[in-house]
C-alpha cells in the first residue's frame, strides 16, 4: 500500500512540474536590454498573459544636441511565434530575435545587450 501511495504521489507530482513547465516560452527575451551601439537606447520586454509587452525609449532630436537625457518612450505589444518576437508597432510589424550564443537581441537591425 505505501508503495502505491508513493507511486502515485510521484506521478502526481511530475504532472504538475509538466504542466508548469509547458508554459514557459520566451523568457529568454525579458529583461532590460541596451544597443550595443548607442548606450542611450533601451529595450525593456515584460511577460503580458501570452504576449509580451516591448518598451523602447531613445533619446529626443533635442536630446542628441543639447546631450541631456530627455528620452521618447514607446510601448508595443509583442507576440511570439516560432521562436521569434513579432512587434505590433501600429504601421508595420517588427521582429526581435534573441541570439542564444551571444545573450543578445536583434531588434531593427541594431544589437541589444542585456543590461546587468
Amino acid at each position: 500500500m505505501r508503495r502505491m501511495i508513493a507511486m502515485l504521489f510521484s506521478t502526481v507530482l511530475m504532472l504538475v512540474f509538466a504542466a508548469g513547465c509547458g508554459n514557459i516560452t520566451g523568457g529568454e527575451f525579458t529583461g532590460k536590454w541596451v544597443n550595443s551601439e548607442r548606450s542611450a537606447e533601451t529595450v525593456e520586454i515584460k511577460r503580458n498573459g501570452e504576449s509580451f509587452i516591448v518598451t523602447q525609449s531613445t533619446p529626443t532630436t533635442i536630446a542628441k544636441i543639447v546631450n541631456n537625457d530627455e528620452k521618447r518612450t514607446r510601448e508595443y505589444t509583442a507576440v511570439l511565434k516560432d521562436g521569434v518576437l513579432t512587434v505590433n508597432t501600429g504601421s508595420e510589424a517588427k521582429t526581435i530575435s534573441y541570439v542564444k550564443d551571444g545573450d543578445y537581441l536583434l531588434f531593427e537591425e541594431h544589437k541589444f545587450i542585456r543590461q546587468k
